[in-house]
């Protein structure tokens, strides 16, 4: 794809899958792809405190609100049996703090802030909304990006 050729970007639930460095990576690539006056939407980010049992709870008040309690507590028990549930706790999970996500962030040539609420229904983990910002390497100008000389 073209550089600064993309209006919106949102990766959810995809951070924690990623260790540092490529999720830098990613964030990098996803810079050079946003126009100027594009968005960047990073969704369900954990936070290192971030509890199993809060989890739980925030899913079954979903389930419990929109009718599928049967469901969701099947899930919880086949990915307590599963591989995924080994696979996470042999593999871990990647953490971010409000800071770090924020650093992360700006390194790669964003400005961000935290966008309450998370786009999931689990509020204990963090949404970031984050634009170019002008004058980071690699940043179109945004009168080049908007066309104009």
């Amino acid at each position: 794809m073209p550089p600064a050729s993309v209006d919106l970007i949102v990766l959810n639930s995809v951070a924690q899958y990623l260790d540092h460095a490529r999720f830098a990576e990613l964030l990098a690539l996803f810079r050079r792809l946003l126009a100027a006056d594009g968005r960047l939407v990073v969704g369900d980010v954990i936070p290192p405190d971030a509890s199993a049992v809060t989890a739980i709870v925030a899913l079954m008040k979903l389930a419990w609100r929109h009718g599928f309690v049967a469901p969701a507590l099947l899930g919880l028990i086949r990915t307590l049996f599963s591989d995924y549930r080994v696979l996470r706790i042999r593999l871990g999970l990647t953490h971010y703090s409000e800071a770090e996500m924020l650093e992360t962030l700006r390194r790669v040539g964003f400005a961000a802030h935290r966008r309450y609420p998370n786009l999931e229904h689990n509020q204990e983990r963090m949404t970031f909304v984050a634009t170019p910002a002008e004058g980071a390497p690699g940043a179109p100008s945004r009168s080049r990006a908007s066309g104009s000389p």
